[in-house]
């Protein structure tokens, strides 16, 4: 993935003229190539201005992320530092985009557009972008689809995702205190890897612990639902049989 500078900017959610300093700076790599006179920036680049934007929310200074930076990167490989840096701050799932003018919305979401619309911001399922609203994750808008279509209500529909989102959350949270947990008691609190091999493992690490989290949910969710489907199902039909037999039970009784 490269960008302009004016992209990198967007897509970081911050301004040219801080890239600019950041890289006067030293807190940015090098640019990647060039355009013509346009500088070219990569994947790394902006993982690197996701960092710095956390670090600065935490309280931290520009000259302290420079001094961080700048110590901690002397004498090792940028590749292998840029791979711990993109397993710690990358986002690991993807957006797929939808965009649709605010005047459509109603299109999409019926005429409960404005209340719909709140909740799936709450759940950071789209993004208000001036005139036209943003859906971040178009799967899961067109199951929703999907499943209006056989007369669910899209409203139970974003609740249920609700639902399942803050348990997911949870789970998450577990994951994550678990690799910290790791690495604070083999190391101690704020150890950073020095060494290649320190800084290749802890990248391994922290890729399987996501692809841990990732499978054990599907294959659990997987489970749980062939369980929940059988328990239902089998409610439902007892439920239909005594239905039939009230129903076959009324004639008579009419007789």
């Amino acid at each position: 993935m490269e960008y302009r500078i004016d992209d990198l900017a967007r897509a970081a959610g911050t301004t040219t003229r801080n890239v600019r300093a950041y890289q006067e700076r030293g807190l940015l790599p090098p640019p990647v190539g060039k355009d013509g006179r346009a500088s070219i920036y990569g994947r790394a680049h902006l993982e690197r201005l996701r960092l710095i934007d956390a670090l600065l929310q935490r309280g931290f200074t520009t000259a302290h992320i420079a001094d961080f930076i700048t110590s901690w990167e002397t004498g090792k490989d940028l590749t292998e530092v840029l791979g711990l840096q993109d397993a710690v701050t990358a986002p690991w799932a993807e957006e797929q985009t939808f965009e649709v003018s605010r005047e459509l919305i109603g299109t999409v979401l019926g005429s409960e557009d404005d209340a719909l619309l709140d909740r799936l911001a709450e759940m950071n399922l789209v993004r208000l972008e001036g005139d036209t609203v943003v859906f971040t994750d178009t799967p899961l808008l067109a199951s929703f689809a999907e499943l209006h279509e056989y007369g669910m209500e899209l409203p139970t529909l974003i609740e249920i995702y609700g639902q399942v989102a803050d348990r997911m959350h949870d789970i998450a949270a577990l994951m994550i205190a678990a690799a910290r947990e790791h690495i604070v008691d083999a190391h101690g609190p704020g150890w950073l890897p020095e060494t290649s091999a320190e800084i290749a493992d802890t990248t391994a690490m922290l890729h399987k612990m996501r692809e841990l989290a990732v499978t054990s949910v599907q294959s659990t969710l997987t489970r749980s639902l062939d369980a929940a489907l059988r328990r239902e199902l089998g409610d439902y039909l007892a439920t239909a049989a005594e239905r039939e037999r009230t129903r076959a039970d009324a004639p008579e009784r009419t007789a």
